[in-house]
C-alpha cells in the first residue's frame, strides 16, 4: 500500500473551506478495501469523501480531504496538523497514516460587559468588567477609567489581561468618591471604562452610575430638627414659667376647731352595681362555613381535558449509527450551538426535541427548539454555523423570518430528508461529533440524509 496528500500543507479561513486531495495505490496482489478516516485535532471540521476505496492490485484511487474550520474559538488559528488513517479490510495490521497540516488564518472578536452597570455605596463601591475572547487567538486587553471631573476615581485590578480563545477574562473596579457627602440625599456620578485591545487603536467603552448616598440621611435630619426644636422650646418653658412654691397662710390664735366625728361624717357613696359578666357577654354567632371550591380548577373540566403541548420530532442522520440533532447541553441562550449526539438521551430535558412550523405559502419551515421555546435553528450570518437564536413568537406563528432562519424539508428518492437553509441553498451536516453541526453544499451522502419522526410531508 502507498499513500500520498497532494498538497501536505494547506491555508483556509474560518467560516471557509479548503481541500486536498489523498493518493492510494494497491499495492499488494488481491482486492483490497481502504477505509479512510481524518485522525487530529482537526478531525472536529474535516472529512474525507468518498471514506472508503476498492482497488484492484496495482490500481489507484483518490479521496478529498476538506477542511471546514467553523468561526468560534473551536478552531484556533495558525498550523494544526492532521492525519488520514488508511486501513485496509483485509491485512487491517498494515495500517498506515498520510500526515499533513492544515494552517487556520486568525481573526478576533472581543465581548465586553460592565459588572453592574449601577453601583451603591457612601465611601466607596466595587464593580467587575468581564472580557470573553470569541476568536481564535489569545489576544490582551487593558483597562482604564474615566471620571467625570475630580468627582470620582475608578481604578482596575489589574490594569491588563490575557484571555485564551474562547475564555473569559475579569478585572476589579475600585470607585471611591472625591468627597464624602455627609448630608445632602443621594446623588449619581457617571463613570466610564475604557476596554483595549491590543493592536486595535479604538477602545470600548463601558458606562455606568455611581449612586453615593449622604452619610447622615435626610429623615434622619428631619427627625434630629424636631427633637432639638422641642427640646429648646421646653427649655426656655421651664426655666421663664416656674411655679411659685410660697404661701400667705397665717395661723391665728383661738380660730382652732376639731373636726367633725361620728355621724357628722357622711360616708362615700356605694359604687353602682356593675353588670354580671353574663349579661355582658353578647351570644355566638353559629361560624358560616365557606363554600368548597371545586377541585382541579373552575369551568367543569376533568383532569382528562388538560391541553396538550405542540407535536414534537427527533431528527436523527442516516451517518454511522445515527447522531440525533440536539441543542448543546440543553442550554436556551441566543448563539447556543446546534450540535449531534449518537445516544437519545433526556440529560438536559428536551435538547433533542424540536417543533416544526410550517408555511405552505413558501412551503418552508421553521425549526424551535423544545427547550427553549422561542428559540429555533439559524444558519449565523456570513458563516456555516447552526445554532439557536430567539425570534418574536408572533413572527414564528405567521413566518415573517429572515430567510438564514426559515429551512425546506425535500424528501429524497431513498426516503430520506434534505434540510436546506432558504438563504445559503445548503443542507445541514451531521459532522459526528458534539460540537457545532454545519451547512454544506447539497449532495447524496448519508450525512445530508436525516429521519424526522413522525412527520409526514
Amino acid at each position: 500500500m502507498w499513500t500520498s496528500l497532494e498538497p501536505a500543507s494547506t491555508t483556509v479561513e474560518p467560516g471557509a473551506t479548503a481541500s486536498v486531495r489523498l493518493r492510494v495505490r494497491n499495492t499488494g496482489d488481491t482486492v483490497e478495501e481502504y477505509r479512510l478516516q481524518v485522525v487530529g485535532a482537526a478531525a472536529g471540521w474535516t472529512r474525507v469523501q468518498p471514506d472508503v476505496l476498492r482497488l484492484y492490485p496495482g490500481a489507484e484511487g483518490t479521496a478529498q480531504v476538506e477542511f471546514a474550520p467553523p468561526r468560534t474559538s473551536d478552531a484556533l488559528a495558525g498550523p494544526t496538523p492532521f492525519g488520514v488513517r488508511v486501513q485496509p479490510r483485509e491485512t487491517p495490521h498494515t495500517v498506515d497514516v498520510a500526515e499533513g497540516q492544515v494552517t487556520v488564518g486568525p481573526f478576533a472578536e472581543l465581548r465586553t460587559e460592565l459588572l453592574p452597570l449601577i453601583v451603591r455605596g457612601r465611601l466607596r463601591a466595587k464593580a467587575s468588567v468581564a472580557v470573553d475572547n470569541l476568536g481564535n487567538q489569545q489576544l490582551t486587553a487593558s483597562f482604564s477609567g474615566r471620571e467625570n471631573g475630580e468627582e470620582l476615581e475608578v481604578e482596575s485590578e489589574p490594569g491588563s489581561v490575557q484571555v485564551a480563545p474562547g475564555r473569559a477574562g475579569f478585572a476589579d473596579l475600585s470607585i471611591k468618591p472625591g468627597a464624602v457627602s455627609w448630608v445632602g440625599g443621594t446623588r449619581k456620578h457617571p463613570f466610564t471604562v475604557s476596554v483595549l485591545r491590543a493592536g486595535v487603536p479604538e477602545p470600548v467603552e463601558l458606562r455606568g452610575t455611581y449612586v453615593q448616598p449622604s452619610v447622615i440621611p435626610r429623615w434622619a435630619m428631619a427627625v434630629f430638627s424636631v427633637l432639638f426644636a422641642l427640646g429648646l422650646a421646653f427649655a426656655v418653658m421651664w426655666f421663664q414659667h416656674k411655679p411659685s412654691m410660697s404661701t400667705q397662710a397665717r395661723e391665728k390664735q383661738g380660730e382652732q376647731r376639731e373636726l367633725p366625728q361620728g355621724d357628722s361624717m357622711k360616708p362615700a357613696p356605694k359604687p353602682s352595681p356593675s353588670p354580671s359578666k353574663e349579661e355582658e357577654k353578647e351570644p355566638e354567632k353559629p361560624a358560616q362555613e365557606e363554600p368548597q371550591k371545586p377541585e382541579g380548577g373552575g369551568g367543569g373540566g376533568g383532569g382528562d381535558d388538560k391541553p396538550k403541548g405542540p407535536k414534537t420530532h427527533t431528527i436523527r442522520s442516516n451517518e454511522g449509527n445515527g447522531w440525533y440533532l440536539e441543542v448543546k447541553r440543553g442550554a436556551k441562550e441566543d448563539g447556543t450551538y446546534v450540535g449531534q449526539n449518537p445516544n437519545l438521551t433526556d440529560e438536559f430535558g428536551k435538547n433533542q426535541e424540536w417543533i416544526l412550523h410550517h408555511y405552505p405559502e413558501s412551503d418552508t419551515y421553521s425549526i424551535e427548539a423544545a427547550n427553549a421555546p422561542g428559540a429555533i435553528i439559524d444558519q449565523k450570518v456570513d458563516t456555516n454555523i447552526v445554532q439557536i437564536f430567539h425570534a418574536p413568537r408572533e413572527n414564528i406563528k405567521n413566518g415573517q423570518l429572515p430567510d438564514n432562519q426559515k429551512w425546506k424539508l425535500e424528501r429524497r428518492p431513498d426516503g430520506l430528508v434534505r434540510i436546506i437553509g432558504v438563504r445559503s441553498n445548503e443542507c445541514i451536516v451531521d459532522m459526528q461529533n458534539d460540537k457545532s453541526a454545519v451547512t454544506w453544499k447539497c449532495d447524496d451522502r448519508n450525512s445530508m440524509g436525516w429521519t424526522l419522526s413522525d412527520w409526514e410531508k
